[in-house]
């Protein structure tokens, strides 16, 4: 499956601004980090995202992103 790469702007997604995800990445290692991490394993919401900026060709998320489309 080749990379596809979206020229249109990415739409504003509810994790572009969402608090838990901006306290995860100030302190990755805490609970509350660790927490965060998990959660972006079964969160459909964050696959949508991940895959939006993937396809947009912007840099993956700092947290959450290991099981994304970046590896090779």
């Amino acid at each position: 499956m080749g990379k596809h790469i979206n020229t249109t702007k990415r739409p504003q997604m509810t994790c572009d601004n969402c608090r838990f995800k901006a306290l995860a990445e100030r302190s990755p290692i805490s609970g509350l980090g660790k927490l965060w991490v998990w959660h972006t394993s079964f969160c459909p919401g964050w696959k949508r995202y991940v895959k939006a900026k993937y396809e947009h060709d912007e840099a993956p998320p700092a947290l959450g992103s290991k099981r994304g489309f970046w590896q090779k």
